[in-house]
Order: C-alpha cells, then structure tokens, then sequence
C-alpha cells in the first residue's frame, strides 16, 4: 500500500512540474514562435553563406585544380554539401512549423 502512494506522490509531483512548464510555455508563446521562426531562418543564411564560400574557394583556387591539387575541390565540395543540407533543412522545418508561424503572424494582425 506504501508503495502505491509514494507512486502517486511522484505522479503528482511530476505533474505539477510539467504545469508549471506549460504554463511557462503558454505564457511566453508568442516570443516562442518569433525565436523558433529566426532560427529556421538561419538555416537558410548559413546554407547560402556556405554555398557562396564554396563558390569563393573554387574561383580563387582554379590555379590548383588545373595543377592537379584537389584539396580546393575538397574544400568547396565540402561547403557546397553542408549548405545544400542547411537549405533542405530550412525546407523541412518551415514545412513542419508553418501552421505555427502562420497562427503566429494571424495573431500579430489582431
């Protein structure tokens, strides 16, 4: 019996904690989804930044590459693949958010 009643106060004090979350949460929404919403945009500067020194490394580098020094390539390649990922991760998280995003932009025109 003892058992069962120290569960229920473990319960009840998880509870609690997690009310007082949400309510954190609920209270603080609207700057929630402003933050969430600048940094997916991040991802899509960085990934065109990163596009654009891969870009930057191929051109002042096309000495080597005709030298056969391939490290360059290497370099750029390297800049081309992490900035396509940010873009496409941009993508997926302004997909995945967008009923927030719109809520939130409803919200500010009321």
């Amino acid at each position: 019996m003892e058992d069962k009643t120290s569960d229920d106060e473990k319960r009840s004090q998880k509870i609690g904690v997690l009310n007082s979350i949400l309510e954190d949460l609920i209270s603080d929404s609207s700057e929630l989804v402003k933050d969430l919403n600048w940094s997916v945009k991040t991802y899509l500067i960085f990934g065109i930044i990163m596009v654009l020194f891969g870009t930057q490394t191929l051109a002042y580098n096309i000495e080597y590459l005709q030298q056969r020094d391939f490290i360059p390539l290497l370099v750029a390649g390297s800049l081309f693949f992490c900035g396509a990922a940010q873009i496409v991760n941009y993508f997926r998280l302004r997909k995945k958010y967008a009923r927030l995003f719109q809520l939130q932009t409803e919200m500010k025109n009321h």
